[in-house]
């Protein structure tokens, strides 16, 4: 079963299959909305953007794709063909034309529409995770983001463990938050941390306004680096410092029961102080936004100063 590019002596048997699945996408439902549609087919088809599985002189499986907006944009097997691994090989071609080191979009249904059920499947055994919740052809509709594929580490024999790189996040108090600032600057900033070894992510408090939110609304993308305190081997000036680096996308804590027990767990990182801590929750929590961080990339390396 090979997926191969479609020409444009195949567009009848490739509109026979979109009219065989017309009623399973938003904004196919008319004869006029079926010959725009024919008209994008062709100019995807144009520029190699196009690509389907064929048995016979049956197109039995159709993917469209974007390469400039890196994108899955229209995928589709017919009814009696599913089950089959075709929707898997079209996948495979199309992941391959893309760029892994951006991230890739698609958009399908919402988790609680039955239509979504086999489409989310698919995309999520790719490792697609959800984005925004968006309105297409006036229909609700999801975007899935598969996340770049990040750069290997240059000097891989200095690169700590998953374990080590946990073990200083959970030690140390702070690190530093990179975001894009205002003009596109990078905008970079200390911050107190905590992090949760349950979900795996980190968590922040601060102001409610200000650069550092104005940044995050705009770009989501941050990128997060702890050091430790490093150490010195015995007559030895030079410290050997362990950093972590995390690439991840930050989003506003809304829950407000979520956000104290953020506040509590980070107060508690640094003090055992009771009467404190009920003291902050009381005066200085409604003052509070607790941010978390879902990491989507993660290393760590050991460095010598010398």
């Amino acid at each position: 079963m090979n997926a191969v590019y479609s020409e444009k002596n195949d567009i009848q048997a490739w509109m026979d299959l979109v009219r065989l699945v017309k009623d399973e996408f938003p904004g196919l439902e008319t004869e006029e909305a079926l010959s725009e549609h024919e008209k994008t087919v062709l100019k995807f088809m144009s520029k190699m953007q196009a690509i389907c599985i064929k048995e016979d002189d049956k197109v039995i499986g159709v993917l469209l794709f974007s390469r400039n907006r890196n994108m899955i944009c229209f995928l589709a097997v017919a009814p009696d063909h599913r089950r089959n691994h075709i929707a898997s090989a079209l996948m495979d071609k199309a992941l391959d034309e893309l760029d892994r080191y951006r991230d890739i979009t698609v958009s399908t249904f919402r988790e609680e529409d039955p239509k979504g059920t086999a489409p989310r499947a698919l995309y999520k055994k790719y490792g697609f995770i959800e984005g925004d919740m968006t309105i297409e052809f006036g229909y609700p509709n999801q975007v899935l983001i598969l996340p770049r594929v990040f750069r290997r580490m240059r000097r891989f024999k200095q690169m700590i463990s998953d374990e080590e790189c946990i073990k200083i996040l959970k030690e140390q108090p702070r690190g530093v938050l990179s975001m894009i600032g205002d003009g596109g600057y990078p905008y970079g900033i200390p911050l107190d941390h905590w992090y949760c070894e349950e979900d795996g992510k980190l968590y922040f408090h601060g102001a409610k306004e200000g650069h550092k939110i104005d940044s995050l609304r705009d770009c989501a993308k941050v990128s997060y680096c702890v050091m430790d305190q490093g150490y010195r081997n015995e007559g030895e000036w030079a410290l050997n410092i362990r950093s972590v680096i995390i690439f991840g996308r930050m989003k506003e804590v809304t829950d407000p029961e979520k956000a104290k027990w953020i506040c509590t767990n980070i107060t508690r990182k640094f003090t055992d102080d009771e009467e404190y801590l009920q003291h902050e929750l009381i005066h200085a929590f409604p003052r509070v936004l607790c941010l978390e961080l879902t990491v989507d990339h993660m290393t760590g390396k050991l460095v010598n100063e010398a």
